[in-house]
């Protein structure tokens, strides 16, 4: 979580050298197989922003929304939410499940299709910043210079990810899970894939926030042991952005971020993971390996997010 500092207008607003995303994701299965946020995860990000002399309740940006999952919970808070994503057809369905579906006024909330980098919103006119699962599919220094314009001083950016869920009490398993995305990673072949996977292997460190822009800075892990190294799939990695002074916190044993699943579960987790093509039978061998692993039991999960 980062704090916005007083800024100077920029000439022109950055533009990406690249832009990321991907369409037809099957969002049921998303909301079925994803790790649920807890309402702690975002009590503890609204009492980071209370906590601030100059801290308003005005406008939050639910940025690479999805279909509005995030939304559901910085509405309640603010008197205005813009729910934004580069995907077509992706605020049409956070439209039906935020308004149609939950009920919240259609005059507390602005949908709009444009990515990270590339934002319309006037400078200095929000109040909070959510970019949850994304930043790795965007150019985050681009990225990060936008979110501090967008912000008004003492505003609040807070950038989430989890990475894939750390199987405890059976090491075996563990062992063939952490093999299974080993293999996916491996075979990244598109700019894409590999842009992602550096910046998932990397923690927070690839997200730079430039003194200028920033008061302050706060890299928070969960459930991570003490390492950058559970968030590795393969070798790949993106040079470190942390600067001194910043505050980097781990906790362990989070219990809210914990969880019991089946191996269907885990089958249906990873179908919603953007993974390079391969032969089933290439995989296969690992996924058996899983499933005798697993057995019949429900396996102990701990959910790492950063």
């Amino acid at each position: 979580m980062s704090t916005a500092s007083e800024h100077k207008e920029p000439t022109t607003l950055p533009q990406p050298g690249l832009q990321f995303g991907f369409s037809g994701v099957n969002w049921s299965d998303y909301i079925k197989f994803r790790p649920i946020y807890p309402a702690s995860f975002f009590e503890g990000i609204f009492a980071y922003h209370s906590q601030k002399t100059k801290a308003t309740w005005t406008t939050a940006h639910d940025v690479g929304a999805g279909c509005g999952i995030v939304s559901a919970s910085l509405a309640p808070h603010f008197n205005n939410v813009v729910v934004s994503d580069p995907n077509e057809g992706y605020t049409t369905l956070a439209r039906k499940l935020l308004v149609e579906e939950s009920r919240f006024p259609s005059s507390k909330l602005r949908f709009l299709q444009e990515s990270a980098e590339n934002s319309s919103l006037e400078s200095g006119s929000v109040d909070l910043i959510a970019a949850c699962e994304c930043i790795h599919w965007t150019r985050p220094d681009v990225a990060i210079k936008a979110f501090a314009r967008e912000l008004r001083p003492g505003g609040t950016l807070m950038i989430s990810l989890y990475t894939r869920p750390y199987i405890v009490n059976n090491d075996r398993a563990h062992r063939a899970w952490k093999a299974l995305f080993g293999f996916y990673a491996d075979q990244v072949k598109s700019p894409l894939l590999d842009h992602a996977v550096r910046i998932l292997n990397s923690g927070t460190e690839s997200w730079g926030f430039p003194e200028e822009d920033w008061e302050s800075v706060k890299r928070v892990y969960l459930n991570a042991e003490g390492t950058l190294d559970t968030f590795k799939m393969n070798g790949l990695a993106a040079e470190s952005q942390v600067k001194e002074g910043e505050e980097i916190v781990w906790e362990e044993n989070v219990e809210d971020w914990m969880d019991e699943q089946d191996v269907e579960w885990f089958k249906g987790y990873a179908a919603t993971w953007s993974k390079p093509d391969v032969e089933e039978d290439e995989v296969k061998p690992l996924w058996d390996e899983l499933e005798q692993a697993l057995g019949e039991r429900r396996l102990e999960l701990l959910h790492r997010l950063l």
